[in-house]
Order: structure tokens, then sequence, then C-alpha cells
């Protein structure tokens, strides 16, 4: 179940020249798509997977990212479905038949067959929530408790990233996002939850969402004083976070390098099966919205060789989930809903992604739709439509070489075309 639909087609060959025709990449949000979208493009039944399939082929689909998050959240996670609620009593009954009917596995022999690349799409950072921790909108059936809760974090809260209390008593955690600082969190994301599938399943490699349901924190450094991270700096830097002042962008640094760990790991077990590993992420040096400030080490993961394609712009769009909340969110370094602390798209994949993901070898991928959105508001209210901005940064990054993919019309390449 996901109340965010990204349904994303990128065209690209890994950047040579202008104007060359470019791979054409297929994002599928399943979650969103069985409740959102009609016809074969519902993708509710495995013969729609394959009616879909073919369609794809015709259409010359290079690539498919196919998100297997609903299906985690049903083998993984405590369900507290309100019945109440159409939008989730549908989302439940059609998530665990297509699990039963083998829709995974039909999507993936199916892609396979067609000689089109399929990578399995999983957020590592949304294990859910209380049901009783907050309402949710779910949209044209309205608001309802929040319906799943990982067991894993849910048996051991300290796993979550939290604020800098000195005791449990009176913490504040960030529900859905876990802190990659514990070797059990990296182990239970990799062993349990990913190899389900990429080990299950003939995938071609893994693409990691960061992207979540969680709430925005009230302040952008809120959260992430977790005792390895605590430990961590005071032997480095003979400070303790937690009770004296300290060097905050060396914490947001020591944060990243956990989850770049995590990522090592990942692709180590990856690599021992040929399988690739793919991130989304939003443009800049930050993880913003609605996490906070913790470095993400993009260039290391290039350099290193630990992702083979980068998805910018990949972000959650807080503004549009959480319309009431996110302007008494404060404090981020960079956002790229608002621009805020970024450089023009096109001028940092020019001087910064584009030569180091040429020089490395990574596919670059753009989600140009998630950039310049108008608003209702200037601090409230949901996004409005694609913006003329968002349409000529569009017409910008086609004509760039260091562009791999850009997004297309998902329902055009899915539905059938009528006489």
């Amino acid at each position: 179940m996901r109340v965010w639909i990204l349904l994303v087609v990128g065209l690209s060959l890994a950047g040579t020249v202008s104007g060359q025709e470019k791979e054409k990449f297929l994002t599928i949000s399943w979650g969103d798509v069985i409740h959102m979208a009609t016809g074969v493009a519902k993708l509710d039944t495995p013969e729609k997977v394959l009616e879909a399939t073919r369609n794809w082929k015709r259409n010359g689909i290079d690539k498919v990212l196919f998100r297997v998050d609903d299906f985690r959240v049903v083998l993984y996670h405590d369900l507290s479905v309100d019945e109440r609620n159409e939008y989730l009593r549908e989302w439940i009954k059609i998530t665990r038949r297509a699990w039963k009917e083998g829709l995974v596995k039909t999507a993936v022999e199916a892609l396979k067959a067609a000689d089109i690349e399929v990578f399995m799409w999983i957020a590592p950072t949304d294990e859910g929530r209380p049901p009783d921790a907050n309402v949710f909108d779910f949209g044209p059936t309205g608001r309802a408790f929040w319906p799943w809760h990982s067991k894993f974090t849910k048996e051991n809260p300290k796993f979550l990233v939290h604020d800098r209390s000195l005791t449990t008593n009176g913490r504040k955690y960030q529900w859905h996002v876990m802190e990659y600082a514990y070797p059990e969190v990296r182990d239970y994301m990799i062993n349990k939850i990913i190899r389900t599938f990429s080990d299950g399943f003939d995938f071609d490699g893994v693409f990691l969402s960061i992207r979540s349901h969680g709430l925005p924190p009230d302040h952008a450094d809120q959260y992430g004083f977790n005792q390895p991270v605590v430990e961590e700096y005071k032997r480095r830097y003979g400070r303790d976070i937690l009770r004296e002042d300290f060097d905050v962008e060396k914490w947001r640094e020591l944060r990243g390098e956990y989850f770049t760990l995590f990522l090592r790991e990942l692709k180590a077990h990856l690599k021992t099966k040929g399988q690739k590993l793919s991130i989304g992420v939003q443009q800049g040096e930050y993880i913003g919205p609605p996490f906070g400030n913790m470095r993400i080490q993009w260039r290391q993961w290039i350099e290193e060789g630990i992702i083979d394609d980068l998805v910018l712009g990949h972000i959650t769009r807080v503004r549009s989930r959480y319309p009431e909340r996110i302007q008494r969110t404060y404090g981020y370094l960079q956002n790229q809903e608002t621009g805020l602390g970024l450089p023009p798209l096109v001028h940092a994949i020019r001087r910064d992604y584009g030569p180091l993901c040429q020089k490395y070898g990574v596919k670059l991928y753009v989600e140009p739709g998630n950039f310049y959105r108008d608003h209702e508001h200037p601090s409230v209210g949901r996004a409005g439509p694609t913006s003329e901005r968002t349409k000529q940064l569009r017409k910008q990054l086609e004509a760039l070489p260091q562009v791999t993919g850009l997004p297309a019309n998902y329902r055009a390449v899915t539905n059938p075309k009528k006489p």
C-alpha cells in the first residue's frame, strides 16, 4: 500500500552524445497502481502483469523497477487494517491474493523472458509505526489509523533513530526510520528483508528508495543520537554528544558513514549473485526531508563501485504527504522541494554528478517531476500540477549527455492504445 504514486519511465544510454536515443526505464510503485490505475496498468493479477510486459516490450522498455514493499509488509509486519477504510481494505485483500498467486514470480520471469532488466524496489527507511501513533490521510477514503508496523522495530524500538534525551523516559523516536549504525539493523534489512526477494526471485538488482511514510521531525537535527553513534563520536573526537557541545557536521558525516557501511555490505552480497545496486536520493549532500541532515556520501558510493545506478531527485514529497505539518519543520540544510541550499539542477549535473558518474561507469537517472513544483500556498498545502518550470527542466535534461534516463508516462506504455 502506498499513498504516493511514482511511475517513472526513463530514457537513456549512459550518457554519450546529446540527442542520442536513451534507455527506456520504468519504475512501478505496485501498491499505488492497484488503486489509482485502470485497465492493464492496475497490475493486480498475474494475467495483467503478463499483458503489461508485452506492452512494455512493444514500447521498447529496457528496465523495470518493481516495488515489493507491500509484500514485505504482509510477510514481516503486524497489521492493523481499519476495515471501515475502503482503501486499506482493498489494499490488504489484493496484496495477500497477489502474493499467494505468485504475482512477483510471474513479473520477474515475464520480464526476464522479454529481455527487460528487472530490479526489486524497496525502501530501507519505512518500517511503519503503531496504529495509534497518529492518523493518516488515505486520500478519497479519508483518515484512518496507520495499518502496519514492522515486528522488528516493534520488538526493538531502540533501533529506531531517536532524539538527544539522556534516558528512555520521554525519549522521542522517529517512527519508520532505523539507525544503520547498529549491526543488527544492517543484518535485518539485508539478510531478512532484501534477500527474501533478491535471493528468492531472479531479479537483476536491488533499487533502494530513500523515502518514507514517517512524520518529519520538528528540527532537521532532532534524531540520530543512538548509542553506537554516541560511542563512536566520543572515541574519535573525545566529546559526549549527549552531554557536551559538539561539531554537528562531524556528527552528520558519521551517521552517513554508517549508512554507507550498510550499502557496502549489501553490495558485497549482491556481487556474489551477479546482481546490481541502484539507489534513489534527493539532490545534494544531505538526506533531506522527512529525515534530517545526515550526509549522503554519493561520491564515495560511485568511486568505490558500491552503486551501479544513481536516481537523482527521488524524494518523499513531504509537502504533499503532510501539508499541515512540514511548514513547522526547520533546520534543513538542503531541501529539494523548496530548492533550499541547492545549486540549479542542470548546473549540478554538468559540474558534479555527470562527470563522476561517467568516469566510473555509473548510470545517472533524474526525476524532473520532483523539482520546482508549484504549491497551493508558500508554506502549506499540497503540490499542484507540474509547473512550466518543471516542463522546461525536462527539455534541458534531455539535451544533457551526462543524463542516462528521464521519466515518461506509465499508463501510456502500459495500457493498450484505443483505436
